[in-house]
């Protein structure tokens, strides 16, 4: 081959044959594939979702680089499960009045609002009290220098074999000042946000179980404040109010049983928890523990089933922490994707310490039996060795639930965070922003592509910030990286590699949430170097795929499909760069792709374009040409270079080494005409080379099936080292589970080519007035026997117009005894249709002339 090639992954054969229809009027999800600049439109009688699907469970997710969350929670249809176990519901009990049991207790506890277990009962069942089922006796403790084997050194396991307790000389001083000897007082304040992870699965009860089993001392307050749940699955809680608890050996005191209906993810109601807490139970050290759903460094915390229309994002958690005047020893986030540097930035003028992780967590969480112990056996324990306990645990029991677990923790010191960071930070965006103004637009774009990325089915944009320095390599770069890693004092991750204990936001897969982070970046008072380097790289990426939009190829799959000619003679300095973005800013653009939509992360919007550029109002000439230039230096690809020529029997499209270069990755998009229009089946990366690198555009009529259904797939990740050749990719497949919309996540790897199902993640996403988020769901929902499934398609119009997403093949599946396979079918419609998708660095999409398939 002349040059290297986007990658593929190896399909396997044909296991037989499958049949494309859909069945009902319409599911009104909105499109659930991610095909990206296919078309531009949307019907009118769409119902368009706001927001980035909720691909994984987030409370604790992934990216183009790694899989969703590992554990699993049940899927509602028999009961929860943990790891594929059943469990007991922790509080699925007839509450039990104390008095009689209350050994050694004081009077104090004879109440009936005091709930748990006989003291001297190791083991409960369902009506036994407040004691659900644990690891009894387990420490869970790791040791070693990690958990992953690495296939080359571009996969490098981060985990850490023991604390780092050097601090750098420039870090501020702790706000907590341990006293030593045991004999510090502690106040565990727990947010617990129940959501549905409590209401479908019970996993709030769960935990809530493993801190009743801890051994806890008196000098030890563990105050919880319940709500956002529907139901708990316990007969102690209430679903119909904030309820809040003290959590003592062997049972749960009730403190207030009526705090009113509060919403979980309003500021105003964390303030009121923390102050209550503070003025009842005050302590020598406090630490905070958010519970729930977390969505990164754009969305933050937290899924109110009762109100499930806004998130608390991390500058509303900093204004609440500053308000109620506490400073913690440490605040943590028992929910996915909140190891930002963002939340680092949010919760550092309060706390000493973060814990939390980079990706996705399972929905079981964090093991709360042991560590609580060991701060009741030493309340004076040093913070970084009471985490490792938190981590070690953590990592130990989500991989004894699934070894397909996928996890991430850490520890930050934000101290040290507050002392290196800023400076560093501020010469990185500098530096950032220069190289980006010196035509190095694709070294960044390639380098931002090969960083290890969180969630990455739902384009939150979350990637390892080392692992992104490292992949930069500049001074500057390293200088970050360093710091990070000194700040990062213990971390552990689990089938996840190059997580490194600290990420950032960097936008790619999506722009539609830049301002909206740069917003956030001016609440917490950042400096603005990083800003204006996301925005500069936001700008170009937009800036790119606008160009592309009306070059001479500027045209979509549905308008070659539809009669355009594929086809041009103009040459590349025939567009105007310039003429085309000044009309892009000012809303003039006209063309068949004038939403630039992009690979999906386009802003989909002119007016949006042109706020990234500071409004148009403001905007000169000047910089529009100086964009302009710095695109000027790209391979441009007309349809003339897309067009088909016959080699050696085979239709191909050739393209120049330099073109290819440009361009990241190669997919496979089939779709069947049903007689009224079109089924799309997604995009696989499925794809070949001749001996001369030309781009074989050829279909064998095979497609992706589940238990001998034909499926949709769109690919969302895929990692390959060119210097070994192992490669892994992930995908997802649109559906319902039980009634619930998921995408169940695929991923397909050198050392399983044929494929694994890792279980389904609930697609969550709502609307907070003109601000559209998504949080990560906590943990995937296993797929089990007797559950069923109705797959989903996207589907369109003759004209390309989305219509709505709609049922998949002609009955539901109910999944048997056997579980799910993964099969490769032929398909035997009739109208079959195909093209290849190609994308750059700009996330700008080309396609190939479509071809039918011929039988």
């Amino acid at each position: 081959m002349a040059d290297k090639r986007p990658h593929s992954r190896t399909k396997t054969p044909s296991s037989g044959t499958g049949h494309v229809s859909k069945r009902g009027s319409g599911t009104g999800h909105g499109q659930v594939g991610n095909i990206g600049g296919l078309h531009g439109q949307q019907g009118s009688g769409s119902s368009s979702r706001p927001g980035a699907s909720f691909g994984s469970s987030h409370k604790k997710g992934s990216s183009y680089g790694s899989g969703m969350g590992g554990g699993y929670y049940g899927s509602g249809s028999g009961g929860p499960s943990y790891g594929g176990m059943k469990i007991l519901p922790l509080l699925v009990i007839v509450a039990v009045v104390f008095f009689f049991v209350m050994r050694g207790c004081g009077s104090d506890f004879v109440s009936s609002d005091y709930y748990g277990q006989d003291a001297g009962t190791t083991t409960s069942t369902q009506g036994s009290g407040i004691g659900g089922s644990s690891y009894q006796g387990t420490s869970f403790s790791t040791t070693g220098s990690g958990w992953m084997t690495t296939q080359s050194s571009a996969y490098q396991d981060t985990s850490m074999s023991a604390v780092d307790t050097s601090v750098d000389a420039s870090a501020r001083d702790k706000f907590t000042k341990i006293k030593g000897g045991g004999e510090d007082t502690v106040t565990v304040m727990v947010y617990m946000c129940g959501a549905d992870l409590e209401s479908r699965s019970g996993m709030a009860t769960r935990d809530l179980n493993e801190m009743v089993y801890a051994d806890i001392s008196d000098k030890v307050n563990v105050i919880v404040e319940t709500g956002g749940a529907k139901k708990w699955q316990n007969s102690v809680v209430s679903a119909s109010t904030n309820q809040r608890w003290k959590v003592e050996k062997g049972g749960l005191k009730a403190l207030d049983k009526n705090v009113g209906k509060k919403q979980m993810t309003d500021p105003d109601t964390l303030v009121d928890f923390i102050e209550y807490a503070k003025e009842n139970y005050p302590a020598d050290r406090y630490m905070l523990i958010f519970w729930d759903h977390g969505g990164g460094s754009v969305s933050g915390y937290g899924y109110d089933e009762l109100y499930p229309n806004r998130t608390m994002t991390i500058d509303e958690i900093q204004t609440a922490l500053k308000k109620t005047g506490i400073t913690y020893d440490f605040v943590g986030f028992d929910a996915c994707l909140m190891a930002g540097m963002e939340t680092a930035m949010a919760v550092e003028p309060c706390a000493d310490y973060l814990i939390a992780s980079e990706e996705t967590e399972p929905g079981t969480g964090w093991y709360y039996t042991n560590w609580l112990t060991d701060l009741s056996n030493n309340t004076s324990i040093a913070t970084v060795d009471l985490a490792k306990r938190i981590i070690d645990d953590f990592t130990s029991a989500s991989a004894s639930a699934s070894s397909r677990s996928k996890t991430t923790l850490s520890i930050i010191d934000l101290a040290e965070f507050k002392g290196v960071i800023p400076d560093v930070l501020a010469g990185f965006g500098t530096s950032l922003n220069a190289q980006l103004k010196s035509e190095d637009y694709q070294q960044v774009a390639k380098a931002r592509s090969d960083t290890r990325e969180f969630a990455s089915s739902s384009h939150i944009d979350q990637v390892d910030l080392v692992n992104f320095c490292n992949n930069l390599g500049t001074d500057e770069a390293m200088k970050l990286a360093d710091a990070v890693k000194g700040c990062v004092k213990y971390n552990k991750t689990y089938n996840v590699t190059n997580a490194y204990g600290m990420s950032v936001y960097f936008p790619y897969s999506s722009l539609k949430s830049v301002n909206s982070m740069v917003k956030i970046y001016e609440n917490l008072d950042m400096d603005g170097s990083y800003s204006d380097s996301i925005k500069s790289f936001a700008t170009l990426e937009s800036s790119g795929q606008i160009v592309t939009s009306q070059a001479p190829q500027g045209t979509g799959l549905f308008d070659v499909l539809l009669g355009g000619t594929g086809s041009s003679s103009s040459s590349s300095s025939s567009v105007d760069l310039t003429s085309i973005l000044m009309q892009a800013l000012s809303g003039s653009m006209t063309g068949t792709n004038s939403s630039y939509s992009g690979s999906g992360s386009g802003y989909g919007s002119l007016l949006d374009y042109a706020s990234l550029l500071g409004g148009s109002g403001i905007v000169s000439s000047d910089s529009i040409s100086d964009i302009a230039s710095l695109l000027g230096n790209r391979a441009v690809i007309t349809s003339d270079d897309l067009a088909l020529t016959s080699k050696g029997g085979q239709d191909v499209v050739t393209l120049s080494d330099e073109q290819w270069a440009q361009m990241k990755s190669v997919g496979l998009n089939v779709f069947v005409d049903d007689g009224a229009g079109y089924i799309d089946l997604g995009i696989d990366n499925v794809a070949s080379y001749n001996d001369d690198g030309d781009l074989i555009v050829s279909y064998d009529g095979t497609w992706m099936a589940i238990n001998g259904q034909v499926v949709a797939f769109y690919i969302c990740q895929d990692d390959y080292d060119e210097e070994t050749g192992y490669y892994y990719t992930m995908g997802y497949i649109p559906a319902e589970l039980n009634g619930v919309y998921v995408n169940i996540l695929v991923e397909f790897s050198s050392d399983n080519e044929e494929g694994v199902i890792l279980g389904a993640s609930e697609v969550y996403e709502g609307t907070d007035g003109e601000k559209t988020f998504s949080t990560e769901g906590k943990g995937m929902i296993e797929i089990t026997e007797g559950d069923e499934i109705d797959f989903l398609c996207d589907y369109y119009s003759y004209d390309g117009t989305f219509q709505d997403s709609y049922y998949l093949n002609d009955t539901s599946l109910v999944v048997g005894s056997d579980g799910l396979y993964i099969q490769t079918l032929t398909l035997d419609n009739e109208g079959i249709y195909y093209s290849y998708r190609l994308t750059d660095y700009y996330n700008a999409n080309y396609w190939t002339p479509v071809k039918k398939l011929e039988g």
